[in-house]
């Protein structure tokens, strides 16, 4: 078997194919469904990994931990020397925990991680979200005109998590600075300069944890946090390590995915007003639109697996040790699953068998609170601004990461009533 199958030579789109470029950033599906057509499992000769686009191959991935390992899904450079006493397990979420773990380790962890996030513990955060969401709102109705990214889509999830885990409210500046931090180290592309500094600032977050454990396992509180440190299973809890490693994926699960999901939402209702129209005509489509939104533009383009050993995927060969680059966004597109992929359709039959939250062992944990911020955010900002719409000409900047996919800015505007 070899890394460089002579298939996806064939097409020069696939073999020029380049993951970073911003043409391809800002709109990746007409490639993807090139990729269905001609070789649904390719080589990505300038990233170095495979990607799979088609619907069955990318599930039949995810269900298939023992050839397509997690272990090795979270890759990042080593820890700077000089920062390696005050992270002595590496960066935080490049721990085993949640996301970079097999069964039956994972198992074990994702079974107390659960315990700490159960429909019972989301439903009674719907009051908090509400007046977290509404207090945003207020502090920009007036103005007719704002960049939701910055005002509504980043703060609301940050406080949200933060509340959870019982972070203290005079933290949230770093813990909003140390969140970003956690996600840019996905991206391959972080200068050494830049690269040194989410370093420092894993650091921060990984001493702030540890004090919070050490005074969650003397004094525990009603927060996740606590649940993390004193949940376990057959009488063994999770490690401190672990409880970074989960808090810290945490972070980005429940944060910077949910600032991309808010994004991509409006702009995708908003770039054409019936949408929206039809929305608030029937507020019973808030939730089947939310769904459509998480199918068409997923704020997750895909997480990585390392095979175990040689497999046969999608026609290609994969040799053992090969990178897999599983593309939910483009099997949310398979034209042999979803009729009319690049319609947006909130009453199609097979709405929620897109894959925006994984599928398998690795389902997401947080899926449940991330639909209700947005199903909330959603329904308070079309009561609370009437008229609403996109800014015309606006430069939209699209993240360089193959794992998210969303806007770092948009800016919307509304009518202001005039008393």
């Amino acid at each position: 078997m070899t890394n460089h199958p002579e298939g996806p030579q064939a097409c020069p789109a696939l073999r020029d194919y380049d993951p970073f470029d911003p043409g391809h950033l800002a709109d990746p599906y007409p490639l993807w469904r090139l990729a269905q057509r001609e070789a649904p499992v390719f080589y990505v000769e300038k990233a170095g990994f495979w990607a799979v686009t088609g619907y069955e191959e990318v599930l039949e991935v995810a269900r298939d931990p023992e050839t397509f390992s997690s272990r090795e899904s979270l890759n990042f450079r080593p820890v700077p020397e000089h920062l390696r006493e005050r992270l002595p397990n590496g960066f935080p979420q490049g721990y085993p925990s949640l996301i970079n773990s097999d069964p039956p380790e994972h198992s074990r962890i994702r079974k107390i991680a659960n315990q700490t996030l159960t429909p019972r513990h989301v439903a009674a955060l719907e009051p908090s979200i509400r007046e977290i969401a509404g207090g945003l709102i207020d502090e920009f109705a007036g103005d007719g005109r704002v960049d939701i990214i910055e005002r509504f889509a980043i703060p609301l999830p940050v406080i949200v998590i933060a509340r959870i885990l019982g972070v203290n409210e005079q933290d949230l500046e770093d813990f909003q600075r140390w969140s970003n931090a956690a996600f840019l180290m996905s991206n391959p592309n972080l200068t050494d300069a830049e690269f040194e500094q989410c370093a420092a600032e894993h650091a921060e977050l990984n001493g702030y944890l540890l004090e919070r454990i050490a005074e969650r396992r003397s004094a525990p509180r009603d927060d996740l946090l606590s649940r993390l440190v004193h949940e376990e299973d057959e009488n063994v809890r999770l490690t401190d390590a672990q409880i970074t490693s989960v808090t810290a994926q945490l972070l980005i699960g429940g944060n910077v995915t949910t600032t991309d999901l808010i994004g991509n939402m409006m702009l995708t209702l908003l770039s054409e007003p019936e949408r929206l129209g039809g929305i608030r005509a029937d507020t019973k489509l808030i939730g089947p639109a939310i769904e459509e939104v998480l199918r068409i533009k997923s704020s997750i383009r895909g997480l990585f697996r390392t095979t175990t050993r040689e497999v046969e995927l999608g026609g290609a060969a994969l040799p053992a040790g090969a990178t897999v680059w599983l593309v939910w966004g483009a099997a949310n597109h398979d034209a042999g699953v979803f009729a009319a992929p690049e319609d947006f359709d909130p009453r199609r039959p097979n709405l929620v068998d897109h894959l925006s939250f994984g599928k398998g062992t690795h389902f997401c944990i947080g899926a449940p609170l991330a639909r209700l911020e947005v199903n909330i955010a959603l329904e308070l900002l079309i009561e609370r601004l009437p008229g609403l719409g996109l800014v015309e000409g606006q430069q939209l900047v699209y993240p360089a990461s193959p794992v998210s996919q969303g806007v770092d800015n948009l800016e919307l505007e509304w009518t202001v009533p005039p008393w």
